[in-house]
């Protein structure tokens, strides 16, 4: 049956059922009324050919027929509903998989977790994007004799923060092992200017960008060189917490009054000296018993707890950590969390 077929029935259907109440049942009410409930008063010829009796079957064709008319305007507006919500899901479906085909791309241009333990075998990557994919990503290198390591949070989450993930990577690729730019300050006063000049900053006047750790481990002197915008590094050493606080600026983004420059900071590697770089997503959760930050000092405590046990424990325990913390809360933003001994006797 066509859809309009199918409208026409419904509208004569509910035509024929009003008439029909109105003559078979409101009609004989009426008569059942008037003669004080007896039928004994008239015959049968007054029941069905009486003027009263076309006159409640006429109501019940107009009733009849605008519920017939509203009922198949409505049936209408269903079936347009229906076409939209499907055309909606099969749009989100599309969506969806591109998305989903994103998240292939940028985890294949992320050094997998096992490559990273080939240099540093007491290391974790804990990585939990917020979307499908994430704003922040993580970066290793190895040219020469030094090993790159770093962290970055890119400007928002999910498709925008995934799309400057792929650029800032293609640059620390060309930084690092095309020009050959080695020390860390130097590394991200170079980014700086190439994110700028990407994203046309200087006309856009946008203020995307990223907050990064960087750090440059050279086994053979024992020495490593770190270098953040923004984000910190944090080592245990002697059973101590140690806080090197990122420049305050981030790389890129528009503002013409800031000179940037980047400081360079050189540790002398111990043996049993664990280090640390995150993102805020970990401690910018919300969650907990009065629905608060996990903030900085509980994280800060929560890996100087940890730091004795091996790398694939801590990384569970701060998963664990978070899990229990936010229970039924959404997750607040990407989480990147690297814990990483530089193994100089390896």
């Amino acid at each position: 049956m066509k859809y309009s077929d199918f409208k026409l029935s419904i509208f004569f259907i509910d035509t024929l059922i009003g008439t029909a109440i109105g003559f078979f049942v409101l009609h004989p009410l009426s008569m059942l009324v008037k003669h004080d409930g007896g039928f004994a008063h008239f015959s049968l010829n007054q029941l069905l050919f009486s003027p009263m009796g076309l006159y409640f079957a006429g109501i019940g064709l107009v009733v009849g027929a605008l519920n017939g008319f509203f009922r198949m305007k409505l049936q209408q507006k269903n079936t347009e509903l229906e076409k939209k919500q499907a055309h909606i899901e099969e749009k989100n479906q599309r969506l969806e998989d591109s998305i989903t085909y994103a998240k292939r791309i940028q985890f294949a241009a992320l050094t997998s977790e096992t490559e990273i333990k080939k240099y540093f075998p007491e290391s974790f990557v804990l990585y939990m994007p917020k979307d499908i994919v994430s704003g922040d990503f993580y970066w290793f290198a190895k040219t020469g004799n030094k090993s790159f390591v770093a962290a970055i949070d890119c400007t928002g989450h999910g498709v925008p923060g995934a799309l400057l993930t792929m650029i800032a990577n293609a640059h620390l690729v060309e930084i690092v092992k095309v020009l050959k730019i080695t020390e860390t300050d130097k590394i991200l006063n170079t980014l700086h200017a190439y994110i700028c000049k990407t994203l046309k900053q200087d006309e856009s006047k946008n203020l995307d960008g990223l907050d990064i750790a960087i750090c440059s481990i050279d086994k053979e002197n024992k020495q490593m060189e770190y270098s953040g915008a923004r984000i910190p590094l944090v080592y245990i050493d002697n059973q101590k917490i140690n806080i090197i606080k990122g420049d305050k600026y981030s790389i890129g983004g528009y503002n013409k009054k800031i000179n940037r420059t980047y400081t360079k900071h050189t540790i002398e590697l111990k043996k049993e000296m664990v280090f640390y770089m995150f993102s805020d997503g970990y401690q910018d959760q919300f969650g907990g018993p009065k629905n608060r930050r996990f903030k900085i000092d509980k994280f800060s405590n929560l890996l100087l707890e940890i730091s004795n046990y091996p790398m694939d424990t801590q990384k569970e325990i701060l998963y664990e950590t978070n899990i229990n913390w936010r229970k039924t809360e959404p997750q607040t933003d990407d989480i990147l969390v690297m814990g990483f001994k530089p193994d100089i006797y390896g």
